[in-house]
């Protein structure tokens, strides 16, 4: 009789151990979000006042890379897509991408292209921000947040944030 309480008992931590595993393993889990393959993702950008109209590619974070691209602006596919929460695009600070984003003024418009329709957002603010404060992108609130890099040797970064015109 022992035995057999000592085969049920291992064989009930086994099974704990084996829930316990499923249930924090990221391999496991379902993802919170639909993933980008499945949203529709900002395609374009256009801010009239800097004369850009920008290609946006999905984009991801890897430890402490983010992808970056040389002709295209990145939508950080882990955030959310237009209308539905804080948009995420980053792009270099370079002629032709962001690198004229400083002259951005509240009230400014920025257009955000979704499949076939624009959806337009008006500047509200514009902080710079130390490289490693990468919380300064984050937010639950239904806005489009423009990051890049500025300053000598890219030792900060310029936010841009932009709400929705509803």
């Amino acid at each position: 009789m022992p035995r057999v309480k000592i085969v049920i008992l291992t064989l009930i931590s086994a099974l704990i151990g084996i829930t316990a595993y499923l249930l924090v393993s990221p391999q496991a889990s379902v993802p919170a979000s639909p993933t980008a393959a499945t949203k529709l993702p900002p395609t374009v950008i256009k801010i009239p006042i800097l004369g850009l109209n920008i290609p946006v590619q999905a984009a991801v974070v890897r430890g402490n890379q983010w992808d970056m691209y040389d002709h295209t602006v990145a939508w950080l596919s882990t955030s959310a897509v237009p209308g539905e929460g804080n948009v995420i695009l980053y792009a270099h600070n370079r002629k032709g991408l962001f690198r004229d984003l400083y002259l951005l003024k509240p009230g400014d418009n920025i257009l955000v292209q979704q499949q076939n329709k624009w959806l337009t957002y008006i500047v509200n603010e514009s902080r710079s921000v130390k490289d490693s404060d990468v919380n300064s992108v984050l937010s639950q609130n239904n806005r489009l947040t423009l990051f890049t890099c500025e300053g000598s040797w890219d030792q900060k970064r310029l936010v841009i944030y932009a709400s929705p015109l509803h």
